[in-house]
């Protein structure tokens, strides 16, 4: 059973991730492209955000809070939650100073 933890924004998300993969899966996500970052990881990191951050997160309703009232976050789901995760997972890893 997966711990429920506490979670109120995307940014704490991150940081808990990065602090649990290692430094070869950030070397590889630098060679990708968003897109196939996100197709790749879709079952394998998707399932754990959404297990894990979303569904099992204490804090869920400041998380959902925190993202903003954008449209696309209407039908906000694990699905959907997942995909924005892995896109600013993404973008920090690439963006992340060497």
């Amino acid at each position: 059973m997966i711990k429920k933890v506490g979670f109120s924004t995307v940014e704490k998300i991150l940081d808990d991730i990065l602090k649990t993969v290692p430094l070869e899966f950030q070397e590889k996500v630098k060679e990708m492209t968003c897109d196939d970052f996100i197709i790749k990881q879709h079952f394998e990191l998707g399932l754990l955000i959404k297990n894990k951050y979303f569904y099992h997160n204490k804090a869920r309703e400041q998380l959902i809070t925190s993202l903003g009232n954008k449209k696309e976050y209407i039908f906000l789901d694990g699905d959907v939650f997942s995909g924005i995760v892995l896109e600013k997972l993404y973008e920090r890893i690439t963006t992340k100073k060497k």
